[in-house]
C-alpha cells in the first residue's frame, strides 16, 4: 500500500510543472547588453571622433584666418597689403547698354567678358577693386556716360577673418531655409521613437507607418540640401567678396571648402541612414519584427538619433557662429 501510494504522489518536476503559469513559460528574457548595441556604440565611438576631429579643423581654420581674409570689395583671401591705395568701383546697375559696359570693363580689367557678366547680375552689386586711382576715375566717368550708375569705394568698407550669418557681400548660406531643413531632420527622430515604441507594444502596422514616416522625412532633408547645394553652386550669382566666378563652390574660400566638407560628410551618413531604414521598412512590411525581436530597430534609431544630434551642431557652429 504505501509503494502504491508513494507511486500515486506527483514527482517533483511534476510539482513544479503544475505551478508554473502560462506568462512565465512564454517570457522572454532580454539581455539588457546584446552584441549588436556593443557593436553599435563602438561604431558610433568612431564616429564622435571622426566629427570631433572634423569640428576642430573647422574651429582652428576658423581662428588662424587672417583678419581681412574677407571683405566687400576684393575676392576672398586677396592679400590687401599689395592694395593700397587702389580703388574699387561699385556698379549697382549697368544700365540700359550692358554690352558697352562689359566692353570698358573688359578693357580696365583683365577678367574676362563672361566673368564681368557674372559680377554685373551679381546680388547685391558688382565690384571691381585694385584698380589705380586714375584708372578707376577714367573707368567711373566712361561708366557713366554709358547709363550706368557707379559709385568709387576705397579699399574695403568691410573685412573679417571669416563670413557673418546673414552678411550677403561674403557669405551667401540661406539660414533660413537651413533652420527650416533642421526642423525636419528633428522630427525624424521623433517618428523613429515612435516606431520603436509600436514595435515594443508588438504593433507591427504602426512600425510601418512610422519607419515610412522617417524615411519620407529624412529623403526630404536630403532633397532640400541638394537643393542648397545646386542653388549655391549654380543658381545665383553672388558677389565678389563670396566668389571671383559669381558661384560658391569648393574651390572658391577656405570658408567654401570648410562648409561643402563638413555638410557633404554629414550628407552622406544621412543618406546611408535612408538607406538602412528604407531596408528595415520593407523587412517591416514582411512581419519580420516582433515585440521579441526589434534589435534592428532599435540599432537603427540609435544610429539615427546621433545622425541627427551631430547636424544640430554642424549647424550652429557653421551657419549661425
Amino acid at each position: 500500500m504505501a509503494h502504491a501510494a508513494a507511486h500515486d504522489q506527483p514527482t517533483t518536476t511534476e510539482a513544479l510543472a503544475d505551478h508554473v503559469t502560462p506568462a512565465a513559460v512564454t517570457a522572454v528574457q532580454h539581455p539588457p547588453v546584446t552584441p549588436g548595441k556593443v557593436a553599435m556604440w563602438l561604431f558610433l565611438a568612431t564616429e564622435i571622433m571622426f566629427f570631433t576631429g572634423l569640428i576642430g579643423s573647422y574651429i582652428i581654420l576658423r581662428a588662424g584666418s587672417p583678419p581681412m581674409a574677407y571683405t566687400n570689395l576684393y575676392v576672398p583671401g586677396t592679400e590687401l597689403s599689395l592694395l593700397e591705395g587702389t580703388k574699387g568701383v561699385l556698379i549697382e546697375s549697368a544700365g540700359p547698354d550692358e554690352a558697352k559696359v562689359v566692353a570698358l570693363l573688359r578693357e580696365a580689367t583683365d577678367l574676362k567678358p563672361a566673368a564681368i557678366e557674372d559680377r554685373l547680375h551679381a546680388v547685391p552689386h558688382a565690384v571691381f577693386g585694385g584698380l589705380k586711382p586714375d584708372v578707376a576715375k577714367t573707368l567711373i566717368e566712361r561708366l557713366s556716360e554709358a547709363g550706368a550708375h557707379v559709385e568709387e569705394k576705397p579699399l574695403p568698407l568691410k573685412k573679417y577673418n571669416w563670413p557673418l550669418p546673414y552678411d550677403e557681400t561674403t557669405n551667401p548660406l540661406s539660414i533660413d531655409l537651413t533652420a527650416a531643413n533642421t526642423f525636419i531632420l528633428i522630427c525624424s527622430s521623433v517618428t523613429m521613437v515612435l516606431a520603436l515604441a509600436a514595435v515594443q507594444r508588438g504593433d507591427k502596422k504602426r512600425l510601418s507607418l512610422w519607419l515610412l514616416a522617417t524615411l519620407l522625412i529624412g529623403a526630404t532633408f536630403l532633397g532640400v540640401q541638394v537643393y542648397e547645394y545646386r542653388q549655391l553652386m549654380f543658381g545665383h550669382h553672388y558677389p565678389v567678396g563670396i566668389s571671383a566666378t559669381g558661384h560658391f563652390r569648393p574651390s572658391v574660400s577656405l570658408f567654401a571648402s570648410c562648409f561643402f566638407t563638413m555638410t557633404g560628410f554629414h550628407g552622406a551618413h544621412v543618406a546611408g541612414g535612408v538607406v538602412m531604414i528604407s531596408c528595415i521598412f520593407l523587412n517591416s512590411l514582411r512581419g519580420a519584427y516582433s515585440q521579441d525581436h526589434h534589435s534592428p530597430v532599435e540599432l537603427i534609431g540609435l544610429y539615427w538619433h546621433f545622425v541627427d544630434l551631430v547636424w544640430i551642431i554642424l549647424f550652429t557652429v557653421v551657419y549661425l557662429i
